[in-house]
């Protein structure tokens, strides 16, 4: 429990710290844990760089909010709705 309220307090960190920052936001069609890549069901499809950690609830179906980094549009951060 505190794992979780710890992990939420430095994602709202992280979102605050980059008002500018994008995002991408849709359900989960699959992810591969092999490749580091996440399909949304829109045909959208994000790969994941090693240093993102992986929500353990990322599954099909989960609606998901993939964080951007303003400079190169690379995910920082995965948020699990």
């Amino acid at each position: 429990m505190n794992t979780v309220a710890l992990s939420t307090a430095a994602l709202a960190l992280l979102v605050a710290g980059s008002a500018s920052a994008a995002s991408l936001s849709g359900i989960v069609q699959d992810y591969d844990a092999r490749t580091g890549v996440i399909r949304l069901q829109d045909g959208k499809s994000v790969a994941l760089p090693v240093s993102v950690p992986v929500p353990a609830n990322l599954t099909s179906g989960a609606s998901v909010n993939i964080l951007l980094n303003a400079d190169n549009n690379e995910p920082r951060a995965v948020l699990v709705r």
